[in-house]
């Protein structure tokens, strides 16, 4: 599959106490990848005029390393599969050569009454050609 890769500076804000990027951070830095993974393939504008939206359904998350004040951490996202309504993608954060952490994470897409809709057929397939390439 094909991988997006975004990068991400650690500022004090993401760090606790220790010094150490707080847990739940790299969830965002996760959403903010994906953001921009959509984006570079056009679809920046879908929460303003698309009629649905991505919600979080399910995150598989697992801890290697710490990541530390001013690290500058890569964040990918791979396409694993793709439903008519939901996709999976594998998220990976690494400082360097370094797995810091990498999660596998299931969306589902909503409509404006927040029930679940069809994909567009434009992401479906932009989602689909990212699996199989």
């Amino acid at each position: 599959a094909m991988t997006f890769c975004y990068p991400i500076r650690v500022y004090i804000e993401d760090t606790d106490a220790g010094g150490i990027v707080y847990h739940a951070n790299h969830l965002k830095f996760c959403e903010r990848a994906r953001t921009e993974w959509l984006r570079a393939h056009g679809i920046a504008h879908y929460l303003l005029d698309g009629g649905f939206s991505f919600v979080v359904h399910h995150v598989d998350i697992r801890y290697h390393q710490p990541a530390l004040m001013n690290d500058l951490l890569s964040v990918s996202v791979e396409p694993l599969s793709c439903k008519s309504a939901s996709f999976v993608l594998r998220q990976r954060i690494h400082r360097a050569e370094i797995l810091v952490a990498d999660a596998k994470v299931s969306l589902a897409c909503l409509d404006e009454q927040l029930y679940p809709r069809r994909l567009p057929p434009h992401i479906h397939t932009l989602i689909q050609q990212a699996v199989l390439a």
